[in-house]
């Protein structure tokens, strides 16, 4: 008997032959768990970034808006330090416990660490400051992903796409409800807001201990050890997944540096380049978070990761070929608007594949794989920013974006198949034995 190793036909369509079960986010909250778990998120997500802004008036980033190429740096360590700190840690956690004992946990801590950072402005020591603001950093992504690896277990797997953009766009809309928020509490009543965040932190906590469903974790899950879960990173479908994310991630941060570089560079524009750009960025994930689910349904995934580079390619192109204001931040927005329909579809692909007992570790470290090479790629465009001019930066990331849709369209996504061939040789037959003979319906 030998084994023959067949790899799946690879045939790419724009379109889907069968329009997937059409999914209205609104239908999503007639469940009401799920309704409960988004007014937890986002109200704890209103509660982060109130408090991230008074952190950083008070301590991180002071008032003045500062130069470019140092507010880029200040977005890597700020963004670094806890997806390395926190991150693997993350995954751990949200497997190892139950993770609606975690959010309600989770929440609390968050609510006391903002009394503690309230008296330590009282005082003004700046160390515990710092040591508060890092943990609640770090408290925050244990909270995120052990809610992200929870989605699964709250609506259906084919809702899952529909699921995690009702989660983003929340996200986004409390980001921007805090931060707008935080500035004025901070105007009128300076570190005291930190106690709104506390009380915010705390109805959060209520909100997750209300939901009824199990979200996973703990001892009833089905034990995985790390190698196991590891492994999973390798399958087909994962393993595209957080390669194509990661490397459109990757490319992203390098022409947001560029364009950011560029702009500043440019005497019309009143703004910093960095504020242009990361306002364009904003609108163009917002604009994709709200398209993707629509995008699920009509177009298989692997087109929709061809797509986002060979589109984001072309944005970039443009851009480095006509250096406009509004052309450039057209283009950052653009990228954005692609990676955001590339993302939504990933997230969904990895919690649906994770094997049980394993979602959290597994969905850590794609999260931080893309994350980490956003950051990467912003550092990469500083460094060659600052060698080579920013219009070159441009055309290498374009480049790149057309290489990356000609490498996933090639790329496997489906496991391998093995067909088992028999060969066929004469024999006696062997003599009927009862106790071996199984009716047809127990072979099937």
């Amino acid at each position: 008997m030998s084994s023959v190793s067949t790899a799946p036909h690879r045939q790419i369509r724009i379109f889907r032959r069968r329009a997937q079960l059409r999914i209205s986010r609104r239908t999503l909250f007639q469940y009401p768990d799920f309704r409960l778990s988004i007014i937890g998120q986002t109200t704890s997500q209103i509660a982060d970034a109130l408090i991230s802004l008074v952190f950083a008036q008070v301590l991180l980033f002071a008032n003045e808006g500062g130069p470019t190429p140092r507010l880029l740096i200040q977005t890597v360590i700020a963004a670094a330090f806890p997806l390395i700190l926190a991150g693997p840690l993350a995954g751990y956690v949200a497997d190892k416990y139950e993770r609606r004992q975690i959010l309600v946990t989770g929440q609390g801590i968050r609510s006391l660490i903002m009394f503690a950072a309230f008296f330590s402005a009282y005082i003004d020591s700046q160390v515990s400051l710092y040591v508060l603001f890092g943990l609640s950093m770090c408290v925050t992504r244990v909270l995120y992903t052990a809610r992200a690896a929870s989605v699964r277990h709250l609506v259906r797997q084919h809702e899952l796409v529909a699921a995690d953009s009702v989660m983003l766009m929340a996200s986004m809309v409390a980001g921007s409800i805090g931060a707008a928020s935080g500035a004025l509490l901070y105007r009128y009543i300076g570190f005291a807001a930190f106690f709104a965040g506390a009380i915010l932190h705390f109805v959060a906590a209520y909100v997750f201990d209300s939901i009824r469903a199990w979200l996973g974790g703990g001892s009833e899950v089905e034990k995985v050890t790390w190698p196991v879960a590891l492994q999973q990173l390798g399958m087909a479908k994962t393993r595209f997944a957080i390669a194509s994310t990661s490397a459109h991630r990757f490319l992203l941060g390098l022409s947001f540096s560029a364009v950011a570089l560029l702009l500043d560079q440019q005497t019309s524009i009143g703004a910093s380049g960095y504020a242009a750009t990361l306002g364009a960025s904003g609108v163009g994930a917002f604009l994709g978070t709200v398209t993707s689910e629509r995008t699920n349904e009509k177009v298989p995934r692997r087109t929709v990761a061809i797509a986002a580079f060979a589109l984001s390619g072309c944005a970039v192109i443009l851009a480095a070929s006509i250096t406009s204001v509004y052309l450039c931040c057209a283009a950052v927005l653009a990228m954005a608007f692609c990676f955001q329909n590339l993302r939504v579809c990933s997230d969904a692909t990895v919690q649906a594949n994770a094997m049980k007992g394993s979602c959290g570790r597994v969905f850590a470290a794609y999260d931080m794989a893309y994350n980490l090479s956003f950051l990467l790629g912003l550092v990469s465009g500083l460094a060659a920013s600052s060698t080579a001019s920013s219009h070159v930066v441009l055309v290498a990331s374009a480049s790149a974006y057309i290489a990356g849709a000609v490498i996933f369209s090639c790329m496997r996504r489906t496991e391998e198949v093995k067909v088992q061939v028999t060969e066929v040789v004469e024999a006696q037959p062997a003599p009927v034995q009862r106790k071996t003979i199984f009716s047809a319906r127990n072979v099937a």
